[in-house]
């Protein structure tokens, strides 16, 4: 995995935050079904990087990332559910 795609990722988890004109954070106004998908692809992201790993302390760290964007889309499924949002993908 590359640098570039470890800042990719972790810019990619607060991507929903926003900061206004006076400095204040918001959040950024977003798609589920859009969530979902970004969702998606930090969990491939973090199998990747689980995957390429070696050294048990990033093995470790891997591990960790992986599980919490596996729980991110896991909860945005379940919330597109209790809206009736379904795609083909579950």
């Amino acid at each position: 995995m590359k640098k570039e795609d470890i800042v990719r990722f972790f810019s990619g988890l607060s991507s929903f935050l926003l900061e206004d004109q006076d400095g204040i954070i918001k959040p950024q106004e977003f798609s589920l079904d859009d969530e979902i998908k970004k969702a998606h692809e930090e969990l491939l992201t973090a199998e990747k990087y689980f995957q390429s790993v070696t050294d048990p302390d990033l093995v470790d760290h891997a591990i960790y990332i992986m599980e919490a964007a596996r729980r991110k889309y896991i909860y945005l499924l379940k919330k597109a559910r209790e809206q009736g949002i379904t795609s083909g993908r579950q």
